[in-house]
């Protein structure tokens, strides 16, 4: 999953004014992104947990840090936040975020290994749907 930075200089959340910025940039500090790495989702099924875990891309670099499946950007553990593409932030978004219940316990991310025709015929599903730029 490459370097991950603890940082114990924080206030404590409770005090904070925006705590979704908050979240997001000391996540940023945690999990630096590196274009050239592969998405973590990349090659995966069942990624993100959530309402309706998606499958990962062939390709993808990493481009987006995805917390989740809880959504709460002030969660920044391990096996929280994703260093994944683009498209497979929106996708999961896409699937999850109509109908979410925040607090609500949602299936965990649990990803395993999938093979290319399954990334495929996914992709397939995909054709023709709208799928708009999320963040976070």
């Amino acid at each position: 999953m490459g370097p991950v930075r603890e940082i114990n200089t924080y206030k404590s959340d409770n005090a904070l004014r925006d705590q979704q910025s908050t979240g997001r940039k000391r996540a940023a500090e945690m999990y630096p992104l590196d274009e050239d790495a592969d998405c973590e989702w990349q090659g995966k099924k069942n990624n993100g947990g959530g309402k309706s875990p998606i499958v990962g891309c062939l390709e993808g670099k990493q481009q987006a840090r995805h917390h989740g499946p809880d959504k709460n950007t002030l969660n920044n553990d391990y096996g929280n936040v994703h260093r994944i593409c683009h498209q497979c932030h929106n996708r999961w978004h896409a699937r999850n975020d109509d109908g979410y219940v925040w607090g609500s316990v949602y299936d965990p991310h649990s990803p395993v290994v999938t093979d290319k025709q399954t990334i495929l015929l996914d992709e397939l599903n995909w054709i023709g749907k709208k799928v708009k730029n999320v963040r976070d």
